[in-house]
């Protein structure tokens, strides 16, 4: 059974967060569409409760679903992979870094052992109930995905330029939109203690990593790119020189 509908804490006139990109999801989870030549590319797909978004927007700005051309997912985490397969079923073309397609065919996963051990925690604990309700145990495995590899400039809506970020998963990636001075940074950085249920500012996931040292030295790959609005994964946007972002979350 598919779940309800979600709550959408992001009003339809305020979703634009940066030129040509929206922000959809909740307040807790993120996924964007990104806007170019009548075209589209969704990225990240949030949870399968959060797929109900993406019709009215779609429908308010003159598009369809045949208008989503591409689908890039950041990693392949259950939480930015739920209504992926809608997509693909339809005819959307799927990237994602080839260290992490094994996470999406073998999706949905069981929770891991750092998700445990932080269940003690009143606000992880709300962000678990929303992932549960919102369809994490429903999510389909994905497995017609097209690889996108460390500097890949991706032929879809939007152009953009791939970063290997390992370390969260080993195929975590972040999307340089450098004509518009946009970084997503999937779950590279974040800015939502997901633990405490707090905005804040540029930081790792922490236990939620696979590898902290290893996302922790990856974040090197993200320098020089100058003043940027960073998108993460889970919390608001931040803007300013992405150096700044990384010396807060390193």
């Amino acid at each position: 059974m598919s779940p309800a509908a979600t709550t959408d804490t992001t009003e339809a006139d305020d979703r634009e967060v940066a030129p040509g990109v929206y922000r959809f999801g909740t307040a807790r989870i993120n996924w964007y569409v990104v806007e170019d030549d009548d075209a589209l590319t969704v990225v990240d797909a949030g949870l399968p409760a959060h797929y109900p978004q993406l019709a009215p927007w779609l429908d308010r700005h003159g598009y369809t679903l045949d208008d989503v051309d591409a689908l890039v997912l950041t990693h392949g985490d259950a939480d930015h992979a739920g209504f992926a397969r809608h997509l693909v079923d339809r005819g959307s073309s799927a990237y994602c870094h080839p260290d992490d397609h094994h996470h999406l065919r073998d999706l949905p996963h069981g929770p891991p052992a750092w998700f445990l051990r932080n269940l003690w925690r009143p606000g992880f604990l709300r962000y678990v109930v929303e992932m549960v309700r919102d369809g994490i145990r429903d999510v389909d495995p994905v497995t017609d995905v097209e690889p996108m590899n460390d500097s890949d400039v991706l032929d879809v809506p939007g152009s953009p330029r791939v970063i290997h970020v390992p370390g969260h998963t080993p195929g975590s990636c972040a999307l340089h939109l450098e004509d518009r001075d946009v970084l997503i940074a999937g779950d590279a950085i974040v800015t939502r203690d997901i633990y405490r249920n707090r905005e804040g500012d540029p930081q790792l996931m922490g236990p939620a990593d696979e590898d902290t040292a290893l996302a922790r030295r990856s974040l090197d790959e993200l320098a020089g790119l100058g003043d940027v609005t960073l998108l993460p994964g889970h919390g608001n946007p931040w803007r300013g020189d992405v150096d700044t972002a990384l010396d807060i979350a390193s």
